[in-house]
């Protein structure tokens, strides 16, 4: 996401920042300060003035923590970002440890080997899980972390821009598919059965999902700062927010609201009422600042809240809204396509930046359009490589010889869509046409895979990964993660990688998009969208388990010209003959011409009659 502090970036900014930030951890009796990417809601995205770790390091990813020492500060960022945090940081202030590459550590690691000593944290933005997880290590390294209350970090940001405060608004039935009322007691069903008195929920998307209502705090992202309670006989929502008189009149007083300045004293009102029963504290989504308002309070925080798996089953009004979303997201992309061929056919100067406006504009002439669901990836060439490459460049031209890759989504009212495709300027090289095959392989090798109930998103990663594999080549980054209903870009709790230990269930949105990227000669994604679905037909699994499938959303043709069809297994095959049927028969009726023609072009695959 772009920044929205002008001076976030700039060298003497940040030196200016950090020479700051140690005079204070010096008067704290610190060696070390942790500035992680999350705030106090646990958010991958955050508003403007939550972005702490960007001012002080001018870093811009979504993902990455800092440790700040009195001599040099670090950088630990993953493989999304290896290439984006060393143009973005000054070598001079900062070490990057790009996770994944051999002889680097993630962040516990290094506290572990490194054993700074007294190491500062804001306990209101540092999560229970990541909390024990780096107090092991550094009392493991003979360290230890220490509390410090207020951030140092806002201490010395002067020009830290204001809290957003955005009305918030409802959502109708007929969007969410189930009322708040609904949601709620079910909700309560699952407290009951671990004798849970209070559920506090921190992650703005689940708050947002369970009272059915929206916001616009964070740009791209429809969620409002709050916090919820939720008790056996009321509910409470903490934010400071204006509320549009539909959001009450929805919500028929089922949920109380309260300023945020008052969450601190509920929790530990809560803490003390002897019959109130136990606590429910998530310990990836609740911040030890939290935690410790509890007290001695008994509470459940060994597993997830149940929000967070009813949220990512999507309910058959949420899966129609989506496969509407998509088509219109998937005409505004091929239209894009369309309009780009012409202009560079023209003669015309089209620059990535220039390309990513071209593709709003046709993204906003889509019915029930609210925003993008992320800043638009539009990456030529090189840029190509940088895995979340954020910012597309006026200057950066589409010449011939070089591929497009375009990462982007909407989010459209009662849904949210993310796609990748990756086309050529001019002819393309053989080289670009094979490693493209290898990752159009990978895609649909994962998309046409059946599975029994109980498969993890890691048993299937390896799918997307074989044909790469057996090149010699892998990426870095996971294969596919979760998607909200007009909501976060990135959901959990499921995910297909190394680390997808949640099983997969019918209603799940899930992303595929494998890659391939090279420094310095760019890079390829191709990502759709899947919601998971039972498969009917097959026979009866031996220990009486369903079968499920992906079933395809995202409704938009790969680049053909790419496509080395001799390397295509039959199946494969038959499975993109079949996508390209989809996405024409989808998509044909809702375009005019050139756009159609252009379809029909893209769409044109050995043995598909389109006619």
């Amino acid at each position: 996401m772009p920044s929205h502090d002008s001076q976030a970036h700039d060298p003497g900014t940040v030196a200016a920042r950090l020479t700051a930030l140690r005079r204070l951890m010096a008067e704290h009796n610190l060696d070390a300060y942790l500035v992680p990417s999350a705030d106090e809601h646990q958010n991958e995205y955050t508003p403007p003035y939550k972005r702490r770790r960007e001012a002080i390091s001018g870093f811009r990813g979504s993902a990455g923590d800092v440790a700040v020492c009195a001599g040099e500060a670090h950088l630990f960022v993953d493989s999304r970002y290896h290439l984006q945090a060393g143009e973005e940081t000054d070598p001079a202030l900062f070490r990057v440890h790009r996770i994944g590459l051999d002889g680097e550590q993630e962040l516990a690691e290094w506290l572990r080997a490194a054993a700074p000593g007294r190491v500062g944290f804001d306990p209101f933005v540092t999560s229970l899980g990541v909390h024990e997880r780096m107090g092991e290590a550094l009392k493991e390294g003979g360290g230890e972390l220490v509390p410090v209350e207020g951030n140092l970090v806002d201490r010395v940001w002067a020009e830290r821009p204001p809290s957003p405060r955005q009305p918030v608004y409802g959502l109708p039935d007929a969007l969410t598919g189930e009322t708040a009322a609904d949601k709620l007691t079910r909700v309560r069903e699952a407290m009951a059965e671990r004798d849970v008195g209070a559920l506090v929920l921190s992650k703005l998307d689940e708050v947002a999902w369970l009272t059915n209502l929206r916001g616009a705090d964070i740009p791209y992202n429809p969620v409002f700062e709050s916090y919820l309670i939720v008790e056996r006989k009321r509910v409470s929502c903490f934010t400071d927010d204006p509320l549009l008189p539909e959001a009450r009149e929805a919500l028929g007083g089922a949920v109380e609201f309260h300023p945020l300045a008052e969450f601190p004293e509920r929790v530990r009102a809560l803490a003390e009422e002897a019959d109130g029963g136990k606590l429910w504290l998530d310990r990836a989504g609740t911040a030890m600042g939290t935690r410790a308002l509890a007290g001695s309070a008994e509470l459940v925080d060994e597993a997830p809240n149940p929000v967070t798996r009813m949220k990512a089953l999507k309910n058959p009004v949420e899966i129609v809204t989506s496969r509407e979303a998509h088509l219109c997201s998937g005409a505004a992309k091929v239209r894009s396509f369309s309009r780009l061929k012409a202009m560079l056919e023209e003669g015309i100067a089209v620059s990535e930046a220039g390309y990513a406006e071209l593709l709003e504009e046709e993204y906003a002439r889509e019915e029930g359009f609210a925003d993008l669901s992320f800043t638009t990836i539009s990456a030529f060439a090189e840029n190509g490589a940088v895995v979340h490459y954020g910012q597309p460049d006026a200057g950066k031209r589409l010449t011939p010889g070089g591929l497009l890759l375009v990462d982007s989504g909407i989010q459209l009212r009662g849904a949210t869509t993310d796609d990748t495709r990756t086309i050529a300027i001019g002819e393309p090289t053989g080289e670009q046409r094979r490693r493209y095959t290898d990752v159009l392989r990978g895609h649909i090798r994962l998309a046409m895979q059946m599975f029994p109930q109980g498969t993890t998103g890691q048993m299937l990663d390896t799918l997307a990964r074989t044909a790469l594999w057996n090149e010699g080549l892998d990426y870095g980054h996971g294969t596919g993660h979760g998607v909200g209903a007009f909501l976060n870009v990135h959901e959990g709790p499921a995910s297909v990688s190394a680390r997808g230990t949640v099983p997969l269930e019918p209603g799940m949105i899930l992303s595929n998009e494998p890659g391939y990227y090279r420094a310095g000669w760019g890079g390829i994604r191709l990502e759709n969208l899947y919601v998971v679905e039972e498969a009917l037909g097959f026979p009866t699994h031996p220990a009486g388990k369903r079968w499920l499938r992906f079933s395809p959303l995202t409704t938009i043709p790969f680049h053909r010209e790419l496509i080395d069809w001799e390397r295509l297994a039959n199946e494969e095959r038959d499975w993109l003959r079949d996508y390209h049927r989809l996405v024409w028969d989808s998509l044909a009726d809702r375009l005019e011409e050139p756009h159609r023609i252009w379809l029909r072009e893209a769409c044109r695959l050995p043995g598909l009659d389109l006619e």
